[in-house]
């Protein structure tokens, strides 16, 4: 038995060269990549805490979407009075795992991962943009989400 020492990654993009699968990636996979590459460096779980990253931004999105929706469409069946704020907490959450972690994880399995990995190495945007951008997602979409919250509110 042959003993070898090569990592799950390396195994995973060699399989991608050889299947030869086309993907059609767009901007989220460039964040993801960026977001793996950083975590893997560090020792954490790169697929999970990329997950955390994305699953912390679209809590923040829904947050000021439902903050915008129940300003807009305040008779509606959807607006506050018709719930609780535990029925809102479980819609909230269950949204959450529905389109953001469920979806994301589906998608990046470790053959599209490898394939990621392989596509975006060496890429003129690696250069261009800043770490601390990517890193900081969340909060520049809190920032955003309080300034429209202003506009709306005043």
């Amino acid at each position: 038995m042959k003993n070898t020492s090569e990592t799950r990654s390396r195994f995973e993009r060699n399989n991608s060269m050889q299947n030869g699968k086309k993907y059609r990636y767009c901007f989220f996979d460039y964040l993801y990549y960026r977001l793996y590459v950083t975590y893997k460096k560090h020792n954490d779980p790169p697929r999970f805490s990329a997950f955390g990253v994305f699953a912390a931004t679209f809590m923040i999105a829904l947050l000021f979407f439902s903050i915008f929706f129940n300003c807009v469409l305040t008779d509606s069946w959807f607006s506050r009075k018709n719930f609780t704020e535990l029925q809102g907490g479980l819609v909230f959450f269950t949204l959450t795992t529905v389109f953001c972690i469920i979806p994301f994880y589906l998608r990046y399995t470790w053959k599209r991962t490898a394939a990621i990995l392989l596509k975006y190495k060496g890429n003129k945007w690696n250069r261009i943009i800043p770490s601390w951008v990517i890193y900081t997602f969340p909060l520049w979409s809190f920032l955003a989400g309080i300034g429209i919250c202003m506009l709306i509110f005043n």
